[in-house]
């Protein structure tokens, strides 16, 4: 796949932040884009903004929290008329603080969106996109936090770990079939997120924008990309997390988010 031209586009958390920064990017009076997040008000806008570019857009609000939402949304979609061409999973959500601080039905949540549904849209929309004459593609967008388990951060980490080595899997899997799957890791970027997992101030590096980091991920899968982290200085952490001794990794990650609790 070399052009996001002609293509049908689902994207999960398009009401905001990157998803709705991805939504603007790929704006052209050739694609189609299907939206996807909890507030209908906010995706409409989205719409609207995209339709402004010429693309068409439509909307289905859709809690991708839920369990099941992924069938709901893919039949939603199909009804509808659409098979995506291509599938950004951006919707996500963290929570920072003791593992024990938070609720036992945030987690459950926090996993069914991170994880279940994530992977059950992939595998409902996979059949399609095996057979696009043009390529197709998946983008799954993780976090730099994927890269080494984060203390007050745990299950958050974790799931994005999942994504990340998800990402590889199916990359090797489809890469020959037509289908291209690379997983976009960034790092602090200026959206809603730190506001929800309580995070705000906490910045390990310099905030990016959403629509940088939007950028960075769409050219990475036109590129054929299996992994990219957006940012110099969150690639060097990447790395850091993936290279260095676990025990003081752990130690010095534990003391730091410690300290901003």
């Amino acid at each position: 796949m070399n052009t996001f031209k002609r293509k049908t586009i689902l994207i999960t958390g398009a009401s905001s932040g990157i998803g709705a920064a991805m939504a603007r990017q790929l704006a052209d009076p050739s694609v189609t884009l299907l939206l996807t997040a909890r507030s209908e008000e906010q995706l409409r806008a989205r719409a609207a903004e995209a339709e402004m570019h010429g693309a068409e857009a439509h909307v289905f609000p859709q809690d991708l929290a839920q369990p099941g939402a992924d069938a709901t949304l893919h039949e939603a979609v199909t009804e509808a008329g659409f098979a995506p061409d291509v599938l950004v999973s951006n919707a996500g959500f963290g929570t920072l603080g003791r593992f024990e601080s938070a609720p036992a039905d945030t987690y459950a949540q926090m996993l069914t969106l991170n994880v279940t549904n994530l992977t059950g849209l992939a595998r409902r929309c996979l059949p399609h996109m095996l057979g696009a004459e043009a390529g197709a593609g998946i983008l799954h967008v993780a976090s730099t936090a994927a890269h080494q388990p984060v203390p007050h951060f745990a299950v958050y980490a974790a799931s994005k770990s999942y994504v990340l080595h998800f990402s590889q899997a199916l990359w090797a899997e489809y890469r020959g079939r037509g289908v291209t799957v690379t997983c976009l890791s960034p790092g602090s970027t200026r959206t809603g997120f730190q506001a929800r997992a309580g995070s705000e101030g906490v910045a390990f590096g310099p905030m990016e924008s959403a629509e940088k980091v939007a950028r960075v991920g769409l050219r990475a899968l036109l590129a054929g990309r299996r992994v990219v982290v957006s940012g110099a200085g969150n690639k060097a952490g990447a790395l850091g997390g993936r290279l260095a001794p676990r025990r003081p990794l752990l130690a010095v990650l534990e003391h730091a988010f410690r300290a901003v609790l």
